[in-house]
């Protein structure tokens, strides 16, 4: 069954705390939170169902109200797969995509292609070309790739390595398995939440794309998005 017969749920994790930029997710200076321009990505994808926001703050709650985005309330969590767990748990779906709330320029064609490669691993993602100012760059996570699947990720400069997109797909039974395991020794040193799927030694599949803007981590950043947007 393809995935044209498959419902395939978009949610996005938001939490108004963020330690290099609070309150990111509803930065409006160019006129819409910045967490509308990533449910907008994820409504033109050809392949995704429904698009809801999950987050624990009324404030972001009552903002994607506002667009008419649909809205799923979670506990608290120190990840955004944990909260996708939980708001996955009141959805009837075949197939989970956990987009990034700080990814607004993301070509929506990015997400059809991961949901595409997902089959039947417990987890897809996508990657592309590193540009040489991100080769070095430990803000820039790397995938080391073989035979079309993730079997690494790090922050550092990795010969061969490709760019990491922050687009995850999940087989839906898959993140109730992810939150019961152990955090791993490399997820808390790397910062990376995927390495809890490597290092239990599940596969990670992998959409190959055309080079994607990054995401936006910073007021910097974020001040330069707006700059190209309005």
């Amino acid at each position: 069954m393809g995935w044209m017969a498959k419902k395939v749920v978009a949610i996005i994790p938001a939490r108004l705390d963020s330690s290099r930029f609070p309150a990111k997710m509803i930065a409006d200076m160019s006129g819409k939170p910045l967490i509308q321009y990533a449910w907008e990505v994820a409504k033109r994808a050809k392949t995704v169902t429904d698009v809801y926001i999950a987050t624990d703050s009324e404030e972001i709650a009552t903002r994607v109200r506002e667009f008419s985005g649909e809205v799923i309330m979670t506990g608290e969590h120190l990840n955004g797969t944990s909260r996708i767990a939980e708001a996955v748990e009141e959805l009837n779906c075949d197939i989970v995509v956990n987009m990034q709330g700080d990814e607004p320029e993301l070509d929506p064609l990015v997400i059809d292609a991961a949901v595409n490669v997902l089959g039947d691993s417990v987890m897809a993602t996508a990657v592309c070309a590193l540009q040489e100012d991100e080769i070095s760059n430990e803000n820039v996570v790397k995938v080391i790739v073989e035979e079309k699947r993730a079997v690494d990720f790090t922050r550092q400069t990795q010969e061969g390595s490709y760019r990491h997109i922050g687009l995850y797909i999940y087989q839906p039974d898959f993140l109730q398995t992810y939150v019961e395991m152990q955090p791993t020794q490399n997820e808390v040193s790397r910062r990376l939440e995927q390495m809890r799927a490597i290092d239990n030694g599940y596969s990670i599949a992998v959409a190959f794309v055309e080079p994607q803007p990054g995401g936006i981590d910073t007021r910097e950043q974020y001040e330069e998005f707006v700059t190209r947007v309005l």
